[in-house]
């Protein structure tokens, strides 16, 4: 069998959720099949190149609108695809416009990872454009049922529509160390809360920086992106004993992560459709305060179980839980034994990418 999986970007280069998981899938699924990757080039030329192991073509592109790259020659290189089995992550509008075009004969397999919520205007035309694609898809892989089940674009396909989480490997976030933990709760004054991943409008920040006067413990929050200059001036605003350490390594994220006492994850929109980060947390043995926004993140983060859940947009509430996990020591260790063996037994990538492999077989073999 040969595989195709398609997206706008790749991990490395692009460190994103949606990259790395096509990343790992290709990995694993290269034992069993034949597998390359179709990306855009963030450049004006296609190559060929190889991606930790996998090949991908990367296509030329003009730009970007609205984060879907323009590029004139992805429909072609769609219509001359040899593949048996094309893995389109979704939302993606120049692939799925590229499908439409250029018609491939391989079996379509749909990674549904979100709905499109921000971009309301742009639904106007590029509703519809999703309707034929996912109406073409032999196959609709949602990551959490409780995304399916609150997904207005997924509801008249789900006849076509199967649930597969999505993973992490859990050995590469191993404790680097006791001395680089301790540095950097010394670093920070004991141990604190974390937040760390991109600062995108629907992660909450603004609302973690309100909670954090009231948390009983330093707040750190790393990472970078558009909403990070907003929530520094916030900070320095209230007066909030809030770090902003910028990017981080993946090793700096990992020990982060270790040193830790509780990870915090405050979206507020259903854009956030899943939260990898809380599995790196749980993989790290951390209990997670995230918030209830009808979305995989309570998959992710069972309530009372892996960590707590609370209602989006509200400090206090926030607050209230990260202090109780910070006040009750065994219960927080508790919590966060459990998610790390729920991490290794049940969300590890490698058994995650030999469940969709075999979804992808029955799909060539006209069972499913």
């Amino acid at each position: 069998m040969k595989i195709v999986h398609i997206y706008k970007d790749f991990d490395p280069p692009v460190h994103g959720g949606m990259e790395h998981h096509m990343a790992l899938m290709c990995r694993f699924q290269r034992q069993w099949a034949e597998v390359e990757a179709l990306t855009c080039s963030r450049s004006w030329k296609t190559r060929a190149v190889e991606r930790d192991g996998t090949r991908v073509t990367e296509v030329g592109e003009f730009g970007r609108f609205q984060s879907a790259p323009v590029s004139p020659a992805f429909p072609w290189r769609v219509r001359v695809l040899r593949a048996d089995v094309a893995v389109v992550h979704v939302p993606n509008p120049t692939a799925e416009i590229a499908w439409l075009l250029g018609r491939p004969r391989a079996k379509l397999i749909v990674r549904y990872q979100s709905d499109v919520v921000r971009q309301a205007s742009a639904m106007r035309w590029y509703g519809p454009v999703q309707q034929r694609f996912l109406q073409r898809a032999d196959l609709i892989i949602a990551a959490s049922q409780q995304y399916l089940d609150t997904s207005a674009t997924l509801r008249p396909f789900l006849d076509k529509c199967c649930v597969v989480p999505l993973g992490i490997l859990p050995e590469e976030f191993a404790c680097p160390g006791d001395d680089s933990v301790n540095a950097l709760r010394q670093r920070y004054g004991g141990g604190y809360v974390l937040f760390s991943g991109r600062h995108r409008y629907y992660k909450g920040l603004e609302v973690l920086v309100r909670a954090a006067k009231s948390i009983h413990a330093p707040v750190v929050i790393a990472g970078d992106g558009p909403e990070r200059s907003k929530c520094e001036n916030l900070a320095r605003e209230m007066g909030a004993p809030i770090h902003f350490p910028g990017m981080l390594t993946r090793e700096q994220v990992i020990t982060h992560l270790h040193g830790c006492a509780v990870f915090a994850f405050p979206s507020t929109e259903r854009s956030e459709a899943y939260g990898i980060s809380m599995l790196e947390a749980h993989a790290c043995g951390k209990p997670v305060v995230s918030t209830a926004i009808g979305t995989g993140v309570e998959f992710v983060n069972l309530h009372e179980q892996t960590g707590l859940n609370v209602p989006p947009r509200d400090p206090e509430a926030l607050a209230a839980a990260v202090n109780a996990l910070l006040e009750d020591p065994a219960k927080c260790e508790a919590m966060g034994a459990f998610a790390k063996a729920r991490v290794e037994k049940d969300l590890n990538a490698a058994a995650i990418a030999r469940t969709e492999f075999s979804l992808y077989e029955d799909v060539v073999r006209g069972s499913t």
